[in-house]
């Protein structure tokens, strides 16, 4: 455990270009979600005048948090592996290198069964052939934790904010039962990681180069604006909307998705039936629907009241249900803390 029981614990998800951050009544169910928070990534001020309502008491000098960060150089990485091959040295180092072209001698690396989140074990009677490589550059690490520290908060763990996402997606997927292939989009501002998970676990999983940003000049161009900056403060801002010119702004990377289904869906005879953005901030959560609607999916819409009451978490008065989104579903992940998606309660 973290931290001792009945001790508050905190949990930041600190989000390319939103962080949310929530304190806890400790992380064993069951436990109350007691405060939740969130702000612009990168805006000082903003996060340390959060942080400070969110303890709402005494602190040391630095805030101690369980963390999740979310680097753009990232990696998760579905593979099957060869069973007759996976006990040779270096074998996991030559799909790392040959599928993916990452080295895996500069980087943080976990491989994890791909069906329960477990971690992978080649020296096992049966070890899973399905497998996940995940991780980050260690220097990203490195960067990543030494920035917390810089910001006054101590990581008492840190872990990739993607991989609780998907936990925390798949673990709705069982609970609710739901049968159908669900495809999770990651949209940063230079690229976009997609994940097809399903009840069963992750199924497949792919980055693209198209983020944001890439919609930044068909905005300047529809509109007729005089620069790409006019078009990047109208188009994170807000104040126009732009759903009538959705399927403009979303036409590489909604060719991109439709080569991953279809590949998915000719592969497996299973139809990818709905969609979750877990990144968005607030002021572009329209894409989501845009993105659905020209993919023909429906958007997951999670019962969190009922979800969290199986779970054992309850919400405190100041945190109304109206306050959790699909955004939210790494800081959920990050506090559930299943060892493995196997333990996760039976409903």
């Amino acid at each position: 455990m973290l931290f001792k029981p009945k001790t508050k614990g905190f949990v930041l998800d600190q989000g390319e270009l939103v962080s949310t951050v929530a304190r806890v009544s400790g992380f064993e169910a069951p436990f109350t979600l007691e405060a939740l928070e969130e702000f612009s990534t990168g805006d000082v001020g903003a996060m340390g005048a959060i942080l400070e309502k969110v303890i709402a008491g005494k602190r040391s000098a630095y805030f101690h948090a369980n963390c999740g960060v979310c680097p753009e150089s990232r990696f998760i990485r579905r593979a099957s592996l060869d069973l007759k091959r996976i006990k040779e040295s270096g074998y996991l180092s030559e799909i790392m290198n040959s599928q993916f072209r990452i080295d895996p001698e500069h980087q943080s690396i976990a491989v994890l069964n791909a069906f329960d989140g477990s971690e992978f074990d080649a020296s096992k009677a049966n070890p899973a052939k399905e497998v996940v490589f995940c991780g980050m550059p260690t220097e990203t690490a490195e960067r990543c934790q030494q920035n917390l520290l810089d910001s006054g908060v101590f990581p008492e763990s840190l872990e990739l904010s993607s991989l609780a996402s998907l936990a925390a997606v798949i673990d709705f997927l069982r609970f609710s039962d739901s049968p159908k292939p669900t495809i999770i989009l990651e949209l940063g501002s230079e690229s976009t990681q997609s994940y097809i998970v399903s009840a069963r676990g992750l199924e497949a999983s792919r980055p693209i180069a198209v983020g944001l940003e890439a919609m930044v000049p068909v905005v300047q161009k529809e509109l007729g604006l005089k620069d790409e900056e006019s078009a990047r403060k109208l188009f994170f801002s807000n104040t126009f909307d732009f759903t009538g010119m959705g399927a403009s702004l979303c036409k590489r990377l909604l060719k991109e998705l439709q080569s991953s289904m279809g590949f998915y869906e000719v592969q497996t005879g299973q139809s990818i039936g709905q969609l979750i953005c877990t990144v968005l901030p607030a002021k572009l959560a329209w894409l989501e629907g845009v993105v659905a609607s020209q993919l023909g999916v429906s958007v997951v819409q999670p019962d969190f009241p009922a979800w969290l009451t199986a779970r054992k978490i309850t919400l405190a008065p100041e945190v109304g249900v109206a306050r959790l989104d699909n955004r939210k579903l790494a800081l959920l992940g990050l506090m559930m803390k299943f060892t493995s998606l196997n333990d996760a309660p039976a409903t």
